[in-house]
């Protein structure tokens, strides 16, 4: 199960309106299951569950939109796969240019 929010900001603080900012925030839950590989990678996986983030900024003149988050935002290390290590988080920064704008 997954759920996704995408809000437009264009907000008025102290009488400027905010604009160009934008942000998602992703939950996943994965029950628990059994993972069947090979005879010695054979093994129950527990339920758990993980909560993604990002927040971008545009700049509409540059064609250009930046944007910085994070994979498993608190951190919480599982593992995938039955023997397979466990995975944290994942922090990135991404820029974006659309040369179809130019």
């Amino acid at each position: 199960m997954s759920c996704n929010a995408q809000i437009k900001l264009e907000n008025k603080f102290c009488n400027k309106t905010i604009k160009n900012w934008g942000f998602n925030i992703n939950y996943k839950w994965v029950q628990g299951f059994l993972f069947e590989g090979s005879p010695q990678f054979t093994g129950f996986i527990p339920t758990y569950d993980m909560v993604d983030a990002q927040i971008n900024y545009r700049i509409p003149k540059w064609y250009t939109t930046f944007k910085v988050g994070a994979t498993n935002l608190f951190n919480n290390k599982r593992a995938q796969t039955y023997g397979g290590p466990e995975i944290g988080r994942l922090g990135y920064v991404s820029i974006v240019f659309e040369f179809d704008k130019i």
